[in-house]
């Protein structure tokens, strides 16, 4: 009997070290390197919206190159430069008198409204620079992929080890009662800890607390495998970078104009470069126009701009195409992709029904880079045919009349209701998006 006690003290010492490597490894995967992620996600987020129209990070725009900017300046110094810089260069501070004279007096906007960890996430993000591109001006950037759900990801790794540990440890304690009986049984639980005689001796306890886990795991994983393939927020990296703010926001041009086909036909198309050239035949991006209407720089050109001269030969000194210049096609990256088993028409939707290019995209006039605005799942398609309108009043459900009733009039009383939605003349059929 006394030759069962070695074993079981080896076991119940593993026992220990095993909840204890448990403990540390949940505690490591919620602290600093996950926050630093996290911030260095956010400070992206924000550097787009805020920094990308005038800096990159690997090289000079409007303003300086920012990768490793943090090894420049002090933390202190770039907080004050970013929130308000023409009060730091009022105050005589050298540096930045310094950079805005390089800059040929280019004044960079305040930035009151972000918050000193909005600062510090840009700044952060700032110390990753990019990989370095392929050959060639207008070979594409690899793409980075969707945004991850760091949370649900997080949780579901932690859930899942806890309950692989968890389950082992039963396991564990099974086989151990098993072996042992009669009075090296009792002699087991006497030496166990508090902890394990109470959970030796709550079996409803053990079961229910067993239930709770598996089940709050398979929730999250059934969550996580429904977002595989979701990829709302996607932005890759465009070989050219295009703003639609500048164009659809503060231009006011219209979507159709450089996505034409989308009221006519299934796809809404990619512009070529020569409808670019209708307005970059004039406008290089050599002066920059403020509000007033007052020039406020005044440089070589846009190199973005540059990549469209250079993919359809342009001379811009010049001013005339390039004789027997071989054209370069523009590889711009698929931004919104539906399974091949969806069928999705823009005419249908923009020319017929009316829709605004927002309702589907968002707010482009404020995007300077492109990003997948919607969840475009199957359900978010079916809520919005649940939810929308049928417009009669137009080209393609015209208000004519058969005796004296109007369109209307008949919809409204086959479904005895007067808001006809999508979904009452057959905007749910299987056969309407699936072929």
């Amino acid at each position: 009997m006394n030759r069962s006690k070695p074993p079981f003290r080896m076991r119940f010492f593993a026992t220990k070290l095993f909840r204890v490597l448990t403990i540390a490894l949940m505690v490591s995967a919620l602290t600093n390197p996950l926050q630093a992620d996290v911030d260095a996600e956010l400070g992206k987020k924000l550097f787009k919206a805020n920094c990308a129209s005038c800096h990159k990070l690997d090289k000079k725009l409007v303003g300086p190159a920012l990768a490793g900017v943090t090894d420049r300046h002090s933390e202190a110094w770039l907080l004050s430069w970013v929130r308000n810089n023409a009060a730091l260069r009022a105050s005589g501070d050298a540096e930045a008198n310094a950079i805005f004279e390089e800059y040929g007096g280019s004044v960079m906007a305040a930035f009151e409204n972000l918050s000193d960890d909005d600062i510090k996430s840009i700044l952060a993000y700032t110390q990753t620079p990019p990989a370095a591109p392929a050959s060639g001006n207008l070979d594409v950037v690899p793409a980075p992929a969707a945004e991850v759900k760091t949370d649900n990801t997080t949780l579901l790794v932690i859930l899942g080890t806890f309950l692989v540990l968890f389950i082992f440890l039963l396991l564990r304690i099974r086989n151990t009662l098993k072996e042992v009986n009669g009075d090296v049984g009792t002699t087991v639980v006497q030496d166990a800890n508090a902890l394990t005689r109470w959970l030796m001796g709550n079996k409803r306890f053990m079961t229910g607390f067993t239930v709770v886990v598996t089940v709050a795991f398979l929730y999250q994983l059934f969550w996580y495998l429904m977002g595989i393939g979701v990829e709302q927020n996607y932005q890759p990296v465009q070989p050219i970078a295009f703003s639609h703010k500048i164009h659809a926001g503060d231009n006011q041009v219209d979507c159709n104009y450089c996505h034409s086909s989308a009221r006519s036909s299934k796809t809404s198309g990619i512009p070529s470069t020569n409808v670019c050239m209708n307005c970059h035949m004039y406008i290089d991006g050599s002066e920059i126009v403020n509000e007033a209407g007052q020039l406020k720089y005044a440089g070589e050109g846009s190199p973005e701009i540059a990549k469209i001269y250079a993919a359809i030969g342009w001379d811009a000194d010049n001013r005339t195409y390039i004789e027997d210049y071989e054209q370069m096609p523009v590889k711009w990256i698929r931004l919104h992709n539906l399974p091949d088993l969806a069928y999705f028409n823009h005419a249908q939707h923009v020319t017929a029904g009316q829709v605004q290019c927002q309702t589907c995209h968002g707010p482009v006039e404020e995007m300077d880079v492109m990003y997948q605005y919607s969840e475009l799942t199957m359900g978010w398609c079916i809520n919005c045919h649940r939810e929308t309108e049928v417009k009669t009043a137009n080209g393609y459900y015209a208000e004519s009349e058969e005796g004296t009733q109007t369109i209307n009039e008949r919809l409204a009383e086959k479904f005895h209701d007067d808001k006809i939605t999508v979904e009452k003349i057959g905007g749910l059929e299987c056969g309407k998006c699936h072929y």
